[in-house]
């Protein structure tokens, strides 16, 4: 088997699995960036906000998520530093530019704030 053919099945089970999972992919973070509202393309509003992932571990990772057209109205009520879970959509894209160059697309089509009980609550003294 050729390379080429051997780069061309691997792409195309990337496309598969992403394809046939993105009905349940969740991230779940805290917001560390809020981007501006930009113009992209021929009025396509978008807007991408960073996640860092909700864990102990001591180097965190992060995903930045777009939000494209209607969509940017999730982002109405959240704010940096909040807590959210985000149900993704996500695609392999072939770049117009240059042919059998691959992209991953993160986008995000639903968002669920969560609510957090402040660290420092004077409420939580043990006596």
């Amino acid at each position: 088997m050729h390379l080429q053919e051997k780069t061309l099945i691997s792409q195309v089970s990337v496309i598969l699995f992403l394809l046939f999972t993105t009905h349940s992919m969740q991230y779940q973070g805290f917001v560390k960036f809020i981007g501006p509202r930009e113009t992209i393309g021929e009025g396509v509003e978008k807007q991408t906000i960073v996640l860092e992932e909700n864990t102990d571990r001591e180097f965190k990772g992060s995903i930045a998520v777009d939000f494209f057209r209607d969509k940017i109205n999730l982002l109405s009520d959240v704010n940096t530093g909040d807590l959210i879970t985000v149900h993704l959509n996500a695609r392999a894209n072939e770049s117009r530019n240059q042919p059998g160059r691959w992209f991953n697309s993160i986008t995000c089509r639903r968002v669920e704030k969560s609510s957090t009980a402040p660290a420092n609550s004077s409420d939580d003294l043990p006596f």
